[in-house]
């Protein structure tokens, strides 16, 4: 018996599995008809992506992965069965059924689960730009296409080292993806660029394409397009410096990252020329460079270092066997064998693997032989070509081939646009039997869906592009180089171009113009039939005939062409078919000849700036498509249209200066047409006579602008409808016929109640609304509309992806049911992405009556000013969607100004709630009280980013239970949560609010991804964390910012006591101190310092009652745990990674670092390699108010690694280290003498302490001569100098190991460098001392002297062996800088400047104690000195009065200004063979004999009447350039006495002197001046004391005045006033600015004129006094000869003049009215702003051969061929018209 029933113990089991499976389909059949019908959901949302997508793909001629159809076919056959199943549902009564349905319900189910898995492994080959943030590239890259999202597992080691190069954490700032062209180094880069900006690793990313030719222009102008730069200066550098501005401004000190990614380089990239610097690369823009590059060599010119160049290799045999098995399915063995060999001839290149496949696809076993035996003779460069010469020979049609022969025209990495295929397709007759320009549209897209099967092209990033291969067209050129498609192409260097051998058979070219400044005579192309230009600037010339030798020519395309030039003669044009003229210059450009083009078809002027179109145009009766787009005020003569009696397309755009007639003409001609971009803006009348049946391509907008930017497109063209009308007027201009081809609607319909007002219906039994095209809907400002349409036609909308419904005031729902719905119908959006509702005051919901609203595919959900919502989810319940809701792809939810908000989900949540949102952002929602439930750490799952904005009513954002079950645990809150930002939440209290689990410590999940917390103006709130015994994991928090925020400690009490008081009965003694904790006294508790383990940055900025920013508690086990190692298990190290502290207006803040006892806390474990902080490199400290100190001597031990300290406006701060804290700190010898503070220190910089003593401390206190350390007092006199190096560590060490120091503002601070300190400072290069009133001395010397029971100085030197720059201002204690000994020690000095020190008698002063050093005549070599400047030095007698001598073998340049009593620079004499000139208040000066060897006498310098150059051997007799600023008193700035003294000036520069009234004095107001007896007053410069009388006429000659600059001169009314006595000439100047000067009235007399023969840039501007720029002579002056003896009028001859720029001058009315004629022959630049008063250039005539455009307020106008006065005249009222 027992042995039966082990039997049956092993059996029955057995026996029971099937009973209980049967069992189970009976007992859980309708649970799994349930599951069932959820995946079936999931299952037909993915089923929707994947076709939309596919029909996407293949209308755009975009590959579509080879197993997605018999997916689909799959997931049709599972359709069909659970309909099947669903069918049988009601007959569950009978067990035998409900067993066969409950088991096939099980069964589809994992059938679904099946396919749902494959479902995720489908990779598309598209990239959409992304709709986020200006991280995306200007140009893309075009390295191995149609194959990114192949993950080889060969490359992953090289994916992830380059990845982990461009962290934070690698100190290299360059890397580099080297390999082989073809091999998929772009793929790559492309993917980390991907991955970089999911993790936001970067603020942003700059990319550009370098190419073949380098060219920095254009790699400038591609970074300044990216960041939006204008960049309108001509020169490299110019460029290069506006680059690094703009770098520097957005860098934020450092704190913003910029990834710049240059692909394809191929020659070495100076990123100086891009605004980065390579040598100092992180020195104020931290950034990194990615480069893509075939060459390794060209990688380390650029400096990335060898273990930063990541080696891209080719694919390994299996990885390249199963990339061709991706496009091609072999069953025959043969043709397997076959397949293995070509792919290994491929030698591992994926773009040769895949088009190799691509031309092999359906093709016979003998091609495969063919391709294959082509094949075996090429080495791994060639094979590539061969590739694709045999995928071009499989093309099948010579239009195909064609079309892509034409893409090489094209420059390397160039966006191809379609439409210029299109034309030029059309212009060369590609397309056969092709009579219509949308026919032969619709042919070229079958021939680029052809190339793009082959892989001869690919896809680009923008809508409407397509590109090639870098590679692929290479093979395109070396085609060209045949005679059947010769072609010239050139895009880089241009000098040779054109070979002789060619001229004949060439057939096509295409030029940049860039380097090209004029083109060869006498060119001969007799078969040329297409001609590109690129980018030529307004220097280009081109010979007159130009076009004689191409009497073929077909095609003219100019680009970014400044003046094109066009064939004049129709012999040249007869067989002319399409001119495109896009992005040239062509505002007030003649284009009339183009009406002899008699054979044109196709017309474009695309962002040309052409305002008018002439009548002549009418005369191209052939023209078939007409392109105007962006020309603004266009104005179309009458009868222009009207004549274009074969016009298919016309695009206007901008139609603001059309007039009527020109839309009669329009309706006239509408009938023909099959394409129409135009805006019916003020008569809405125009349109009704406007046929628009015959419409196939349209964009149209009724009462407004056209807007291009509604939505992203993958389509290059939409149809678009923009209607702000009433309904009658589109009803009756029948502009709703269109609607049924009408991709974007816009309506702002005012009497429309709902879309079938001006909806058609359509006659089609099958299309039940004409609006079931709409991709892109938008409905604004309907204020009668109640609904926007019934629950028929939104059935329809089966295309819709974009929607928005705004300002509609009566609208109660978007789709109405009806009184007849049945509330159980379902409404399904397939296609849905984007849904916008905003400013519908009395929306109910999306449909009042209905069961079911699916939305597979939304992504985006804007909600905005609806009152009626109270909640958002769950999604079933909420007022939103009030029924069952399927929405299972919701990424961004943004939620503004919603009142009646009070949560988005409710309190108590069902984790069963499956929420995918990515950023959620809520703003200005005043009775949100809570954003998340309970415990939301299942909502956080894939949530990446929290924005809360002004929603005052939020006391926490995240509130968690501890008790609850899962709220904590591991296993289920994996987040991705990276963000958080709040602003102006008035009574947000914490960001976590944490409740239960007092008796314990546990470890908070669920926010483990988060790195940025951002807290910012939320008044009330009091900490990040509570209570104290919770931990939470922050493992990734790397920012953590918090601004404005927090309460007074005092007033924080006033409003909780109480609270206190009615609580604390009730609570814990944990939840006590929560409450009670009302005010952030400290950020950085002990207990949760460990949590930031990842921290880099902290920013606290008016954060109210902070007192200590991190509170060590040394005593607490919890705190020791943190620094000691436990059960050998080495702890987690306090913030080891912070390396920005950055702390302002922190009020009540009294330490940064706080601990009870720093002895216990800093013996760390010899096992411990790192310490707390360790890696802090930057502290900046600004306006708190009550902090004594910054650092602890114990505390500084940690900082080993600190490189900057910025310190300002701390006035409670007298000493920087301090040790008065300390209390009963005891450290052995050891530990003391080991440590070396601040080693790493690179920068100091202290700014407005008016409290500041010493930077250090710990020192000697109260004056005496002791040194209070460790709880003893040591007299400084009895220390060795070791000992009192130690102990004076914490005095000094802040600035001994700084790079550079700047001192600003701190009056008590007496001197910079302790006595003791001054023999240390190696590093020191950079000094800067400025506006410190109490100073008395740089380096200290009081208590310094042995023999005064001192501290002893090493050596008794100050030792500054690395000095470069030394600047000191306005320090007015300061009696002298260096000693002696101190000025011998620093031989590295190259700068020195001191400025404004009033009481400064010597820079160096003599050592009366050192007789053998500074008493001898020993000779001071200063070897690298180069710059001395003394400035505003009343007291200085000398540099130095000893008898040294002194060498400066380096010095160039010395300014002395303002040195009145300073009568000899140094006695023992000077030697500076280098120095050439020298500066005075005068200016620059020759140096002459006596150099800097001068000595002045007492009384001659009582006698000098020269202020600003008081003891000066030097004045205007050798005055070079000339230069006054900021002078109040000056009115003559060269006195007529002195006018023949300047044979030497070249230069002057006068600046912000107002009371100025002439720069040359005449001897007439100068003899006037003399007789009064106060002629010294007014004339700071006038040597002359004796009156001199002037009889006759003298001619002040200045030969070698070359620039003159004046700016800021109010006062100034004659720069040169020429009169009987002074005549004045500038035979050489060549350039004259003149801003400012408000009451100048003119620059030069007309016989002045006459001598600046030499003049090449005139600029006037903001002079608002001045009429005519060159006047009449004065009478007498010059015998008026107007009319000569042959009866011709005088003409003024300015031979050099290049640049003319006259800018707001109120009072101009023209730039000469005298009689003359002017002749300007090398003017090229004249430009002509804000005038009001102008009525004409010259009253002569004026010839500019030169010139051919003018520069307005109002655009560039064309003027070549014409006088400036018939052009002002035409303009003369915008010229009138007042500045914008």
């Amino acid at each position: 018996m027992e042995a039966t029933n082990e039997i049956m113990k092993q059996v029955i089991p057995i026996l029971m599995v099937p009973i209980n499976d049967y069992l189970r389909y009976i007992i859980s059949c309708m649970k799994y008809v349930r599951n069932m019908g959820i995946k079936m959901t999931e299952l037909n949302a993915a089923r929707f992506s994947v076709e939309e997508h596919m029909m996407r793909n293949t209308s755009n001629h975009l590959e579509v992965p080879t197993y997605v159809e018999g997916w689909l076919k799959d997931v049709g056959k599972i359709m069909a069965k659970s309909e099947k199943v669903l069918g049988e549902v009601v007959s569950c009564f009978n067990l035998k059924i409900r067993h066969k349905v409950g088991k096939n319900a099980f069964n589809i189910i994992e059938e679904i689960d099946s396919v749902m898995r494959r479902h995720s492994l489908i990779t598309w080959t598209d990239h959409p730009i992304p709709l986020g943030k200006v991280l995306d590239s200007m140009k893309a890259s075009t390295s191995t296409p149609s194959i990114e999202h192949n993950v080889f597992q060969s490359r992953e080691v090289t994916f992830k080292e380059a990845l982990k190069a461009l962290g934070s954490n690698h100190k290299g700032h360059m890397v580099a993806l080297c390999g082989m062209g073809g091999v998929g180094k772009t793929t790559m880069m492309k993917r980390i660029k991907d991955v970089v900006e999911k993790r936001k690793m970067f603020n942003y990313i700059v990319m550009a394409v370098v190419g073949e030719k380098t060219d920095p222009i254009a790699i400038q102008k591609a970074v300044a397009d990216y960041l939006r730069i204008d960049l309108s200066e001509s020169t490299k550098s110019a460029r290069a410096d506006k680059l690094r501005k703009w770098f520097n401004d957005n860098s934020d000190g450092g704190k913003n990252k910029f990834l710049i990614i240059l692909d394809d380089v191929w020659q070495f990239v100076d990123l100086e020329d891009i605004g980065l610097s390579t040598s100092l690369p992180n020195q104020g823009v931290n950034f990194k460079v990615l480069l893509t590059s075939r060459k390794k060599d060209i990688c380390t010119m650029m400096g990335v270092k060898d273990n930063s160049i990541i080696n891209v290799k080719v694919l390994e045999e299996e990885e390249a066997q199963n990339l061709f098995l991706q496009f091609v399915e072999i069953y025959d063995r043969e043709l397997h064998q076959i397949r293995v060999d070509i792919v290994k001839k491929c030698c591992g290149l994926p773009i040769a693997i895949k088009t190799m496949a691509l031309t092999l696809r359906y093709k016979s076993k003998d091609s495969w032989k063919d391709a294959l035996s082509r094949l075996e003779d090429h080495e791994t460069e060639n094979v590539a070509n061969e590739v694709f010469e045999m995928s071009y020979r499989n093309l099948q049609d010579e239009e195909t081939k064609a079309i892509f022969l034409l893409c090489g025209l094209f420059p390397e990495d160039f966006d191809i646009p379609t439409e210029d295929l299109v034309r030029y397709g059309w212009g060369l007759n590609l397309f056969k039997k092709v009579y219509t320009i949308r026919k032969a549209r619709t042919r070229l897209y079958s021939c680029i869906e052809r190339l793009m099967d082959s892989n001869l092209l690919i896809e680009s990033n923008y809508v409407g592009y397509i590109k090639i291969h870098d590679l692929v067209r290479d093979f395109v050129l070396d085609m060209y180089c045949k005679v059947e498609h010769a072609s010239i192409v050139s895009h880089g260097n241009m000098h040779g171009f054109i070979e002789n051998n060619m001229t004949d058979s060439c057939t096509a070219i295409s030029l940049s113009c860039e380097s090209i400044s004029e083109f060869p005579r006498d060119l001969n192309f007799p078969n040329l039939t297409i001609l590109k230009l690129m980018h030529g600037d307004k220097w280009l010339r081109f010979p007159q005939d130009f076009y004689k030798g191409m009497e073929k020519l077909q095609i003219i395309s100019y680009d970014e062409m400044k003046y094109p030039l066009l064939p004049s003669s129709p012999q040249f044009s007869i067989n002319l078919r399409v001119l495109q003229l896009h992005a040239c210059s062509l505002r007030m450009f003649d284009f009339s000849c183009i009406g002899n083009m008699l054979n044109l078809e196709v017309l474009s002027f695309v962002d040309s700036g052409i305002d008018r179109i002439p009548l002549t145009i009418g005369n191209l009766k052939k023209l078939r498509l007409l392109d105007l787009r962006c020309s603004h005020g266009l104005c179309i003569e009458q009868s222009v249209l009207k004549n274009l009696i074969k016009l298919e397309e016309l695009y206007i755009g901008n139609s603001s200066g059309l007039i009527d007639d020109n839309y009669n003409e329009l309706s006239k001609r509408s009938s023909s047409l099959f394409a129409l971009e135009l805006e019916f803006l003020n008569n809405k009348d125009q349109m009704k006579n406007v046929s628009f049946k015959n419409l196939e391509r349209f964009k149209i907008s009724v009462g407004r602008r056209l807007d291009r930017y509604i939505s992203k497109s993958s389509h290059p063209y939409e149809n678009t409808l923009q209607l702000v009308t009433s309904k009658g007027d589109i009803l009756d201009s029948k502009l709703n016929e269109l609607f049924v081809k009408t991709v974007v609607l816009c309506l702002s319909v005012d009497d429309m109640t709902d879309l079938e007002d001006v909806e058609v219906i359509s006659s089609n039994s099958s299309q039940s609304s004409s609006l079931c095209n709409l991709r892109v809907l938008v409905v604004s400002g309907c204020a009668v509309l109640r609904y926007l349409f019934k629950l028929c036609v939104a059935n329809t909308l089966s295309n819709l992806e974009h929607m928005e419904v705004y300002e509609c005031d009566n609208m109660e729902e978007i789709i109405h049911n009806g009184t007849g719905g049945s509330g159980k119908e379902t409404i399904t959006f397939p296609k849905l992405k984007f849904l916008s509702l905003g400013g519908l005051p009395k929306l109910l919901g999306l449909c009042l009556n209905l069961n079911k609203i699916e939305l597979p595919q939304l992504i985006d959900l804007k909600l905005k000013g609806i009152p009626g919502f109270t909640c958002i989810f769950p999604l079933e319940t909420s007022t939103l969607f009030k029924g069952e809701v399927v929405i299972p792809k919701l990424e961004t939810l943004q939620i503004d100004d919603m009142e009646n908000l009070k949560e988005i989900w409710p309190w108590e949540l069902n984790r069963d709630e499956k929420v995918k949102l990515k950023e959620i952002e809520v703003n200005n929602c005043h009775n949100l009280v809570n954003l998340f439930p309970c415990n939301p750490m299942s909502l956080l799952h894939h949530l990446e980013e929290l924005k809360v904005k002004n929603c005052g009513s939020i006391e926490s954002l995240f509130n968690i239970d501890l008790d609850c079950n899962g709220a904590i645990g591991e296993e289920d809150n994996i987040s991705s949560l990276r963000s958080i930002k709040v602003v102006n939440l008035g009574n947000l209290r914490e960001v976590w609010r944490i409740k239960g689990a007092y008796n314990s410590r546990p470890l908070v999940y669920g926010f483990q991804a988060v790195e940025s917390i951002s807290i910012e103006r939320c008044e009330r709130f009091r900490n990040v964390f509570t209570p104290s015994t919770t931990s939470f994991d922050l493992r990734a928090l790397m920012e953590m910012n918090i601004r404005d925020s927090g309460e007074n400690k005092q007033n924080s009490e006033l409003v909780e006591s109480n609270q206190v008081q009615e609580q604390t009965d009730i609570l814990s003694e944990e939840e006590t101190l929560q409450v009670t904790t009302s005010c952030i006294s400290n950020v950085f508790p002990s207990c949760l310092m460990h949590s930031f383990h990842n921290l880099h940055k902290l920013l606290l900025n008016k954060v109210k009652g902070v007192e200590v920013v991190f509170e060590i508690d040394s005593e607490s086990p919890t705190s020791r745990e943190l620094v000691t190692t436990h059960h050998n298990q080495q702890q987690p190290i306090i913030l080891p990674n912070l390396q920005h502290l950055i702390l302002c207006y922190m009020d009540n803040m009294s330490h940064v670092w706080k601990c009870s006892n720093w002895n216990k806390f800093i013996t760390l474990p010899k096992q411990q390699s790192e310490s707390p902080f360790h890696n802090l490199t930057n502290i900046s400290i600004y306006n708190c108010k009550s902090i004594k100190y910054l650092f602890s001597p114990l505390m500084a031990k940690f900082l080993s690694n600190l490189k900057k300290v910025e310190i300002e406006l701390c006035y409670g701060i007298e000493e920087v280290v301090s040790n008065k804290d300390d209390k009963d700190e005891e450290m052995n010898t050891s530990t003391r003498t080991s440590t070396i503070l601040f080693p790493q220190l690179d920068s100091l910089i202290i700014r407005y302490m008016k409290n500041l003593k010493c930077i250090g401390g710990g020192g000697t206190k109260d004056g005496s001569n002791t040194i209070s350390f460790n709880n003893t007092t040591t007299a400084t006199a009895s220390l060795d100098q070791f000992e009192f190096l130690e102990a004076g560590v914490a005095s000094w060490s802040l600035c001994q190991y700084a790079r550079e120091i700047e001192i600003y503002k701190c009056d008590v601070l007496s001197s910079v460098i302790p006595c003791y300190a001054a023999g240390q400072m190696q590093k020191l290069q950079v000094l800067t001392v400025r506006s410190c009133d109490g100073m008395k001395e740089l380096f200290e010397k009081s208590g310094c002297d042995e023999g005064n029971g001192g501290i002893p100085r090493l050596n008794n030197v100050i030792m500054l062996p690395s000095l470069k720059i030394l600047h000191i201002t306005c320090c007015r204690g300061l009696e002298h800088i260096f000693t002696f000994s101190a000025l011998a020690s620093m031989r590295q000095l190259e700068e020195l400047t001191i400025t404004y020190c009033k009481a400064l008698k010597e820079i160096v002063k003599k050592e009366e104690d050192n007789a053998s050093s500074s008493s001898s005549k020993e000779v001071v070599v200063l070897p690298h000195l180069k710059s001395i400047v003394l400035l505003d030095l009343p007291e200085l007698e000398g540099f130095f009065l000893g008898m040294n001598g002194f060498l400066w073998p380096s010095l160039d340049m010395v300014g002395i200004i303002d040195c009145p009593k300073m009568l000899v620079f140094a006695p023992g004499g000077s030697t500076a063979p280098q120095l050439k000139y020298i500066h005075t208040g005068l200016g620059k000066h020759t140096l002459g004999e006596c150099g800097l060897n001068f000595h002045v006498t007492t009384a001659a310098h009582r006698q000098t009447p020269y202020p600003s150059s008081y003891g000066m051997p030097w004045s205007f007799h050798n005055l070079i350039e000339l230069d006054v600023n900021i002078n109040s008193y000056v009115k003559k700035i060269i006195p007529s006495s002195e006018l023949l003294q300047l044979q030497k000036l070249e230069k002057i520069t006068v600046f912000s002197c107002w009371e100025v009234e002439e720069v040359f004095e005449t001897a007439l107001e100068a003899a006037g001046r003399n007789k009064n007896s106060n002629c010294s007053s007014g004339s700071g410069f006038d040597e002359s004391s004796q009156t001199t009388t002037t009889t006759t006429t003298t001619l002040f000659n200045l030969r070698n005045l070359r620039e003159m600059k004046l700016n800021y001169l109010c006062g100034l009314r004659y720069i040169w006033k020429s009169n009987q006595w002074t005549v004045f000439e500038f035979p050489n100047l060549t350039r004259v600015d003149i801003w400012g000067c408000d009451r100048l009235e003119h620059v030069f007399t007309s016989f002045m004129a006459g001598s600046l023969l030499q003049l090449q840039e005139l600029r006037i501007e903001n002079c608002k006094h001045i009429e005519e720029v060159i006047v009449k002579d004065a009478s007498g002056v010059v015998e008026e000869e107007e009319e000569r003896t042959d009866g011709k009028m005088k003409e003024i001859v300015l031979p050099h003049l290049k640049s003319l720029v006259l800018g707001s001058l109120q009072c101009l009315k023209g730039f000469s009215f005298g009689k003359e004629d002017f002749s300007f022959p090398l003017l090229d630049t004249l430009c002509i702003k804000y005038y009001p008063a102008i009525t004409t250039f010259t009253n002569g005539n004026s010839t500019t051969p030169q010139l051919r455009e003018i520069e307005t307020s109002f655009g560039l106008f064309y003027a070549a061929g014409e006088d400036i006065n018939s052009i002002i005249k035409m303009k003369q009222e915008e010229f009138r018209r007042p500045p914008y």
